[in-house]
């Protein structure tokens, strides 16, 4: 977020925010911020506070006239975070319900605090809120598309996008591996004036380095060996349209360069002419890394990140939205049962639970591909825990459900072998398909290589010995990728 000096009033209408000063590496709160232009993610140190309002000595300033000088405080004070209004005139709200002036309300989870123009999410990483709030699940259709919502943080984030899309700012759609992030791309180019043309997405990780010039620019009839003929660039395609760059991390800085002339003045050179044609989209662009990190480590162009984060929404994990993991679940595997050409399954209420315990990695993606899974193996009419993948296994014990650790999909035979194991006799061996240990150990060394070169797809298939097409594949594969 742009930081806000506070020497003086701001002059133009950015909500800020002010760093914290001792901030340690893995804060157990943080807040989602949306604002009139953009969504990111503050993290909160342990013990201190917050000062919200006009006042340019605010932590997080609001310069427009919905907020009161010295509007809100928020208090943390270990692992409790309260909200207390301070006399505002428009008051401070906590899921919907104005807090009486002067008064204070200790937050939870998943509590959203609107001051002003301002909404405030608050998260603790790796716990579930324990009071989810109740919204009514809403469709969002978008042509030939459709995502649901029954989160408010997702629900805001949407709002945003909805006012996002009628500029022609650059967006940059942030988050974890599979948190939606194309379908926000969706939304932005349904919402625009360009909805009526093209909407052309680009995996910058799928395509190899030597291609993506003429990829995105495209070339002309002798610009390479084999260039038989003149190739329209995926931009130029999109003329009167949105191009959504996912990934946009993997781009190589020759591109980067482009792309960034792109932006700044309309025009493009096929690879191998001299010309430069005018082009008309829009940018969307997503990544899961952390791009102001790849800056300082010399990866990515500092003026291009500038101009692409123009405006940035940031998407919460999964994990952070239960309410929505149980009706995600019900619609894709819906979606799946017709696919089939099978009646439609119900999901058990004790397998909700279990869905409900895991972490979700691979976020929706994974989701979806778990309830593919179920609705091409059950056997009965509705989805039982045995019917899920083994990695469920070790999340049931005979007193009940215990929060356990995710790993690849097998079948539910071996699944329910390994539920029985855990409730014998404990010098009992238990014995697993030796191909569904072997996926565990895939899968948990590609996440591994990924964490050690910060997200970098090529090096961590380096990393392991795996041919990057393939280590691509089985990304996509188990969960582990936004599509």
């Amino acid at each position: 977020m742009r930081m806000q000096d506070r020497s003086g009033d701001s002059t133009d209408n950015t909500i800020s925010v002010v760093p914290l000063a001792g901030m340690t590496a893995g804060p157990r709160f943080y807040f989602l911020v949306i604002r009139s232009e953009t969504s990111s993610i503050l993290p909160l140190k342990e013990d201190g506070e917050l000062l919200i309002g006009r006042a340019s000595e605010s932590d997080v300033r609001i310069p427009d006239q919905s907020a009161s000088r010295q509007h809100a405080r928020i208090l943390l004070s270990k692992g409790t975070v309260t909200v207390v209004d301070l006399g505002s005139r428009n008051r401070t709200w906590v899921n919907g319900e104005p807090i009486p002036q002067g008064q204070k309300r200790t937050l939870a989870s998943g509590d959203v605090v609107t001051i002003g123009s301002l909404t405030l999410v608050l998260h603790r990483t790796g716990v579930m809120r324990n009071t989810p709030q109740t919204l009514a699940p809403m469709v969002l259709e978008m042509g030939d598309s459709a995502t649901l919502l029954a989160d408010p943080a997702m629900v805001r984030l949407y709002e945003l996008l909805r006012r996002l899309a009628r500029s022609t700012l650059p967006i940059l759609i942030t988050g974890e591996t599979g948190t939606g992030k194309e379908n926000a791309a969706q939304a932005v180019h349904h919402f625009s004036a360009r909805s009526a043309g093209p909407l052309v997405c680009i995996n910058c990780a799928a395509v190899p380095d030597n291609l993506f010039e003429s990829e995105l620019f495209g070339h002309v009839r002798g610009a390479f060996s084999g260039a038989t003929g003149d190739k329209l660039g995926r931009l130029e395609s999109a003329s009167g349209g949105t191009v959504f760059l996912d990934e946009i991390g993997e781009l190589p800085l020759a591109a980067q360069a482009k792309i960034l002339r792109v932006l700044e003045t309309g025009m493009l050179s096929p690879l191998g002419s001299l010309r430069e044609r005018k082009i008309d989209c829009r940018l969307v662009t997503a990544t899961n890394r952390d791009l102001e990190l790849e800056v300082k480590a010399g990866r990515f162009r500092e003026d291009l990140f500038f101009r692409l984060a123009a405006a940035t929404v940031t998407l919460p994990p999964l994990r952070e939205r239960p309410a929505e993991i149980p009706l995600l679940a019900e619609r894709f595997l819906s979606l799946a049962c017709r696919k089939l050409g099978r009646a439609s399954l119900a999901i058990a209420d004790k397998t909700k639970s279990l869905l409900g315990l895991h972490s979700f990695p691979g976020n929706v993606r994974e989701l979806r591909n778990l309830m593919d899974y179920c609705a091409a193996t059950a056997t009965e009419d509705a989805i039982q825990p045995w019917h899920l993948p083994p990695r469920f296994a070790a999340m049931v014990t005979p007193s009940g459900l215990v929060p356990g650790s995710f790993a690849p999909t097998s079948s539910p035979i071996v699944a329910h072998s390994a539920v029985s194991a855990m409730t014998s006799s404990p010098e009992s061996p238990t014995f697993r398909n030796i191909a569904v240990e072997v996926e565990e150990l895939e899968q948990r060394r590609m996440r591994e290589a990924l964490e050690a070169t910060g997200g970098n797809q090529k090096r961590a298939a380096q990393l392991i010995g795996m041919p990057l097409r393939t280590f691509v594949a089985k990304l996509k594969q188990y969960g582990l990728r936004d599509k």
